[in-house]
């Protein structure tokens, strides 16, 4: 079986790539399947340039002739792929975090879509908050995490379960010394009735926020609800002392989570690159994981997309998220989720693990996008 992947590079993440690439060629090993799984690669820059995307793209499907594409990707970009991957009528597989979602959620059926479920964290966020607090917000965002649907994920969560937005700060400084959030907390010294903030940030400019955050004199009346990238190692490490205000979000998975699987994704991960595995790890191996199932059930029958998404639509995947399953409504694939919080006074991360909220996840895409929505068209984390 020949597989194609399009995979983008990160100035933000440099290892983004190999954490993934690598996440692949393990979950294949593993499973004794590296010599019967083919794996030809194509890089399209930060996966925002259409012209080269599609060029790279064609390239793999009509002259490597891959049975089926892999593409790390956001939905942006993927538009203009559409009629190419229709034509084909071979399976692609979309992977990214899942910061952007579609306009509607109704599938192409020889596409299906991995993601950390960024977005849908986002709302499940932005939802929490209202049960918490039930009172105004403030959001919080930088100007790169602005351009992707996950912060107005949030904010829809928010304002639907009858929370308000009272201010929007974007944050627009380097991610260096030099960042500062004076303009926030000179607006939440003068409205002392909103101690809430809804927050998305990537995992450097949310350490930084973080740690500015801190010395504010009301930090502790703060509560923060956050996107999943708030809630990573390197966000979270960079504060020496306790975190004076609460922090609560969603994540897709954590490292500690004690089924089988991620104890197997974590040792053959360690062993065989000498690292410790990532988010990005994680795609990879899930998408190796979806490789095999193509693998064992079709018997070298691999070029009818249609059929293959069917087939996968009926199995369940054992991700070190646990019981992976496709969506058939919107070929998403779904799985289970951590709902972590920090109190304030605190440097204690607590995670709980939450069985895939199918009730939830209905909800959140029979609730289309409205209007007009603009944004960057590179994948997410690419800059």
């Amino acid at each position: 079986m020949k597989i194609g992947i399009l995979y983008p590079r990160s100035n933000a993440h440099p290892g983004m790539m190999m954490d993934f690439m690598d996440g692949i060629k393990t979950a294949l090993k593993q499973q004794q399947l590296n010599e019967h799984i083919r794996l030809v690669s194509e890089s399209v820059g930060l996966g925002g340039q259409e012209k080269e995307v599609y060029e790279k793209a064609e390239k793999l499907l009509m002259l490597e002739g891959v049975d089926i594409l892999v593409g790390y990707l956001d939905l942006r970009v993927m538009e203009i792929l559409k009629p190419l991957l229709y034509a084909s009528g071979k399976l692609v597989v979309v992977v990214n975090p899942g910061a952007n979602y579609p306009q509607n959620w109704v599938p192409q059926q020889n596409i299906i879509n991995l993601t950390l479920q960024h977005s849908f964290l986002c709302w499940l966020s932005g939802k929490r908050a209202t049960q918490l607090i039930k009172t105004n917000a403030v959001t919080a965002t930088s100007f790169y995490d602005c351009g992707y649907l996950h912060t107005a994920a949030m904010v829809k969560g928010f304002i639907r379960s009858g929370g308000e937005i009272k201010y929007n700060y974007v944050n627009n400084q380097r991610y260096d010394n030099t960042f500062e959030i004076k303009q926030l907390t000179e607006y939440l010294s003068q409205e002392k009735q909103l101690y809430s903030l809804l927050c998305v940030f990537d995992s450097l400019p949310a350490s930084l926020f973080y740690a500015q955050l801190n010395t504010f004199d009301d930090a502790g009346s703060l509560q923060l609800f956050v996107s999943p990238m708030m809630l990573e190692k390197e966000a979270l490490e960079k504060i020496a002392d306790k975190y004076q205000f609460s922090i609560v979000g969603y994540i897709p998975w954590h490292s500690s989570a004690e089924n089988i699987s991620n104890q197997e994704f974590i040792e053959s991960y360690q062993q065989q690159t000498n690292r410790t595995p990532t988010i990005f790890s994680l795609l990879g191996w899930e998408t190796g994981f979806i490789l095999q199932e193509i693998y064992l059930q079709n018997d070298g029958q691999y070029t009818d997309g249609i059929e293959l998404a069917g087939k996968l639509a009926k199995v369940k995947i054992n991700s070190p998220r646990g019981e992976m399953k496709l969506d058939p409504e919107t070929n998403y694939f779904i799985a289970p989720i951590c709902r972590c919080s920090v109190k304030s006074n605190s440097d204690k991360l607590t995670v709980e693990y939450i069985a895939p909220p199918e009730k939830e996840w209905a909800e959140f895409v029979g609730e289309p996008l409205d209007g007009v929505s603009s944004g960057w068209t590179n994948t997410y984390l690419c800059y």
